[in-house]
């Protein structure tokens, strides 16, 4: 008798291992984006819904638990990982939540990447903010520091950079016209190395009219270009600034650029036509840190 054939998407991945249970040892790795409980060993698959994310990565999924463990779905991690991230097994076990411990080869599945780390994170996406918010935010002064305005810049990863800079520099927000700003994706997160939990996103619905509502709001709006206006180092750069960062090539756009109040360049040999925009943030917001001191600054 011929054995029957098995589909090619039933094969096993990874070495068998044993069910999960609520004490978190370990589980089967199952097919990518479906999980057995690991809380009342229920085995129920789940899908990914649209408004979720797998985050992946060491310090955006420690972020992720300190920050929104509410917004956790299910949690998956390698068997290397399980000490490091036992605190948040014991908080899956606790709330119900699913959790897996799962072979790398399933969580480079599950995850599309790599550079998983040994853990991911099924989770609501991160909010986006609107106008609204981050107006709201500056008159409470729950937002401080200054923000940035990404125009033309839709690449996740210079998005993921521009996060964990805008952390460090302690920048209010990043900002950018809807649809075209990148969305906070996998991608983009991992690359924030946690960034992502503190940095908001807002998306500005008319760019041209919004930052006026900001410039009326006290914001100085300053355009870097990598050829035209002063040293950023000797710039007037106010307490409330919105620097706009255009995307390579293309820089800023004219109607954007019709709205500085300041134009800035960040001054260097010209052996290159320009910075990377996640490089010459860094640069920019690193300078406006120095003028202010060093003070840090935290939204929300």
């Amino acid at each position: 008798m011929k054995r029957p054939r098995t589909r090619r998407d039933e094969r096993p991945t990874g070495p068998r291992q044993k069910p999960a249970r609520r004490d978190g040892r370990t589980a089967a790795p199952g097919r990518a984006g479906t999980a057995r409980s690991g809380s009342g060993g229920r085995g129920t698959a789940r899908h990914r819904e649209k408004t979720e994310e797998m985050v992946h990565g060491l310090r955006a999924c420690e972020a992720l638990f300190a920050r929104r463990p509410d917004e956790i779905v299910r949690v998956y991690v390698a068997e290397q990982r399980r000490r490091h991230f036992a605190s948040l097994l014991e908080w899956c076990a606790r709330e119900r939540k699913g959790f897996q411990v799962v072979a790398d080869e399933n969580l480079k599945r599950l995850t599309g990447s790599i550079h998983h780390e040994g853990v991911a994170i099924l989770a609501k996406s991160p909010a986006r903010w609107t106008l609204a918010d981050l107006l709201r935010a500056v008159e409470t002064a729950t937002l401080v520091g200054p923000l940035l305005y990404l125009d033309g810049v839709q690449n996740p990863h210079n998005l993921g950079s521009i996060l964990r800079t805008a952390a460090h520099f302690g920048a209010g927000a990043v900002v950018g016209r809807a649809g075209e700003l990148p969305p906070t994706s996998a991608a983009a997160i991992r690359v924030a190395e946690g960034a992502a939990e503190f940095v908001p996103v807002c998306d500005l619905a008319d760019p041209v009219a919004d930052l006026g509502r900001l410039k009326a709001a006290g914001y100085t709006v300053v355009v870097t270009s990598s050829h035209a206006g002063e040293p950023i180092f000797a710039c007037r750069l106010g307490t409330k600034t919105v620097f706009v960062l255009g995307a390579e090539g293309e820089g800023v756009s004219r109607a954007i650029d019709g709205l500085a109040d300041v134009r800035a360049r960040i001054p260097g040999t010209g052996a290159v036509e320009s910075l990377n925009v996640s490089v010459a943030c860094g640069v920019v917001l690193a300078e406006a840190w120095r003028r202010a001191g060093g003070q840090a600054s935290r939204s929300r």
